[in-house]
């Protein structure tokens, strides 16, 4: 089996980055309502729906078996994943390959906790304007972008952190529930 071939973006991936890397600059603003997150599970039977996340903070990471960041930001995630997952947060890992089994080949090298939705057609990537690969996107327990976060480099994990610390510690929703 040639796995450099099967790691090889399909020709839609292709067509998606590069519709993403010219495409206008606007993407999905803080301080918007984050669109319904919901869809099948990529590694399992089921699926992910908006009451699942309802009150969390949430961390919804794009990402694909062919970008090269998303191999370094997955153990920095994962981290974080398991140090607050017990505080009310959770990433939700959103594959954009078009083709399964080549996230299943990634996920066999770097492995994840958290949940992971099958986004073939990118339609969550549409409703939440991705605009590269990765794209993040830091949801408070509101439902409400506090943050978006595009690519990964070294020394991004303390500015992640930071964030997620931050809106750990806000009130849910004051002195009501949400």
């Amino acid at each position: 089996m040639n796995t450099t071939r099967n790691m090889m973006p399909s020709v839609s991936a292709a067509l998606l980055w590069l519709a993403l890397v010219v495409a206008p600059a606007h993407a999905l603003a803080p301080a918007a309502g984050a669109p319904p997150l919901a869809g099948p599970y990529l590694d399992k039977a089921g699926g992910l729906t908006n009451q699942d996340l309802k009150g969390k903070v949430v961390y919804v990471d794009f990402w694909a078996s062919w970008c090269g960041p998303c191999r370094a930001s997955f153990p920095v995630l994962d981290k974080l994943y398991g140090q607050h997952k017990d505080k009310g947060f959770v990433v939700v890992g959103v594959n954009q390959d078009d083709r399964p089994e080549d996230a299943r080949l990634f996920l066999a090298r770097i492995p994840a906790s958290f949940p992971l939705l099958a986004d073939p057609e990118h339609r969550l990537a549409e409703a939440f304007e991705v605009k590269g690969m990765p794209s993040a996107v830091l949801i408070d327990r509101k439902g409400i972008v506090r943050h978006v976060h595009r690519g990964f480099r070294a020394g991004d994990e303390r500015e992640i952190a930071a964030r997620i610390e931050q809106l750990l510690e806000e009130q849910p929703c004051g002195a009501q529930l949400c």
